[in-house]
């Protein structure tokens, strides 16, 4: 993993919604999984810059609209499947500032370098002075009947391991 680049940053949770499907690393670079974070959102909502950087990329890719910012401390935020962005490239942005919109669903990925790391580790964490990060505090949010079927269905399934 390439070394830190900048200060270690407190980053925020970047959107209200309830977390559909986790993060589940690949066993190979193609191979399957989930990159990051799916978040079941009311379309329409907003979502934000989980902290300080610069939009590396705000557009298109495959049809769905995406958003990444890059921070001082090496890590890239992208945000996926929104359904409008109110940013631009190369602009700077602030912590908790809009980014723009989201659908029913908005996926969240964190990468150092090439390689994606759970960012349940990284949003809403304090860093100790040995640089780890802790869990943040959790907080339950509505949702409607069809996401707890979803996480009961993905409980259930023997994929990974869940706590609600």
């Amino acid at each position: 993993m390439p070394a830190q680049t900048g200060p270690a940053l407190d980053y925020i949770w970047p959107v209200h919604g309830t977390v559909v499907d986790p993060f589940r690393p690949p066993t190979h670079r193609y191979g399957p999984g989930n990159r990051g974070l799916e978040f079941a959102t009311q379309p329409g909502s907003a979502f934000w810059a989980a902290a300080d950087g610069i939009v590396s990329f705000a557009g298109q890719v495959g049809g769905r609209l995406h958003v990444t910012v890059s921070h001082p401390d090496g890590l890239r935020v992208s945000y996926s499947g929104v359904a409008s962005t109110s940013v631009r490239r190369g602009e700077r942005v602030q912590q908790r500032q809009q980014l723009g919109t989201t659908g029913d669903r908005l996926h969240v990925g964190v990468r150092r370098g090439e390689t994606y790391l759970d960012p349940a580790q990284i949003f809403g964490s304090s860093r100790s002075t040995s640089g780890q990060s802790s869990l943040g505090r959790p907080h339950l949010v509505p949702s409607s009947p069809s996401v707890y079927r979803l996480q009961l269905r993905w409980l259930h399934s023997g994929v990974g391991n869940a706590v609600l």
